[in-house]
């Protein structure tokens, strides 16, 4: 994807999400300006933009280097790719007995429990033996993995695989298993970020972790922070979802995949069954903090367009945004079929987000069917501590 500014509104092109900023020309010295700066960063890309007024954007600097170190000091706890991260350590130790580990680390295994929990098992950190079987992180993949090895992979999976004792700070892993925390560390970064940024007094920021994004404050305008939906099967945005505060978090089978016979096979795994979950395009969760995000979008594609609704329907102070193929035919197999994109608000929610079809996409804007009131999951989004490393 090719990245560019424009002038009066810049677009951020995303992995998984673009998000646009729309900000008016300052009129007097005292008006927020942006400073924005972008780095690699947790085998993506970190983009921060901050606004501080023109009289104090000495600071801006500082500001930036500070979400830089921020994302820097969880990529070296979680990373599985940097031989002397906390994770690697951790992994192989596994059935080795109980493991001291740093709070944040503590943090994000106490919340990826809970989304596990939540999802009944569609959240798994414990997925990794399935990932490095499947192969999705090697240059070139074209085969599907015998059943029987998809099966021995399954026995060293699930949530009872890992105990952790948050008093002590320690984790038990079991013998074989080894944890991925892709699908939450990033939101959990983001978050980190936001907080350093608070701290620091910047009165506005919007930072955007490959597609992970979390807002501080509100754009220069008064208005809402723009964040483009990327379309899932073409080089451009499918709609503008607009946002007051949180974040917003994408999975999409588009990101890492491979195809055998014109079946496309995404990096997003079912846990339950050892097979990549199919039937969405891509889920797109706004919620109170970016961990949250980041760990909703991931559960709510594997569970699928029904029960991944359902489940973002029940969280309050949620709102989910999930795009599929429209009459039910097979993603992957029908690239240039119309799509259908389908928007539910969590109990509670007072329509603190919009969104918007771009004009001339293959898309119906659809609402959930009207049914029974949803129970009300209130203790959905997990409070994060944010703790320094």
């Amino acid at each position: 994807m090719t990245r560019r500014a424009w002038q009066v509104a810049p677009l951020l092109a995303l992995a998984v999400a673009w998000a646009a900023l729309t900000f008016l020309p300052t009129t007097s010295q005292d008006d927020l300006v942006p400073e924005r700066r972008a780095w690699t960063s947790m085998g993506t890309t970190l983009e921060a933009t901050v606004y501080r007024p023109a009289t104090a954007r000495s600071l801006t600097h500082a500001d930036l280097e500070a979400v830089y170190s921020a994302v820097i000091e969880i990529d070296q706890l979680m990373s599985l790719y940097l031989p002397d991260s906390e994770l690697v350590a951790l992994n192989a130790q596994a059935g080795a007995g109980t493991i001291e580990v740093s709070t944040p680390t503590l943090e994000v295994l106490r919340a990826a429990q809970h989304y596990a929990r939540l999802s009944g098992g569609a959240l798994d950190i414990t997925v990794q033996p399935l990932v490095e079987l499947w192969g999705f992180y090697r240059m070139e993949r074209n085969w599907i993995p015998p059943e029987a090895k998809i099966q021995e992979a399954l026995r060293q999976i699930g949530p009872d695989r890992i105990n952790l004792d948050t008093a002590a700070r320690t984790v038990v892993l079991a013998a074989g298993s080894q944890l991925d925390l892709g699908s939450i560390a990033k939101g959990y970064a983001i978050d980190r970020a936001i907080e350093v940024l608070r701290a620091r007094g910047v009165p506005a920021a919007l930072i955007d972790l490959g597609g992970n994004i979390g807002v501080l404050g509100q754009p220069p305008d008064g208005r809402s922070w723009v964040v483009g939906i990327r379309h899932p099967r073409r080089d451009q945005l499918i709609g503008l979802l607009r946002l007051r505060s949180g974040a917003v978090a994408t999975s999409g089978d588009y990101d890492r995949y491979f195809e055998v016979a014109g079946r496309r096979f995404s990096h997003l795994l079912d846990p339950r069954t050892g097979w990549p979950a199919e039937g969405i395009y891509s889920v797109t969760v706004v919620a109170a903090n970016a961990t949250a995000a980041d760990a909703l979008s991931t559960a709510a594609f594997v569970l699928g367009p029904e029960r991944g609704m359902a489940l973002l329907s029940e969280c309050q102070g949620v709102e989910g945004l999930l795009i599929q193929p429209l009459n039910d035919q097979v993603p992957g197999q029908q690239d240039s079929a119309e799509l259908a994109v389908s928007i539910t608000t969590g109990p509670s929610q007072e329509g603190a987000v919009s969104f918007v079809l771009e004009p001339g996409t293959n898309a119906t804007l659809r609402s959930p069917a009207p049914g029974a009131k949803p129970s009300v999951i209130g203790d959905c989004v997990l409070p994060m501590n944010l703790v320094r490393p």
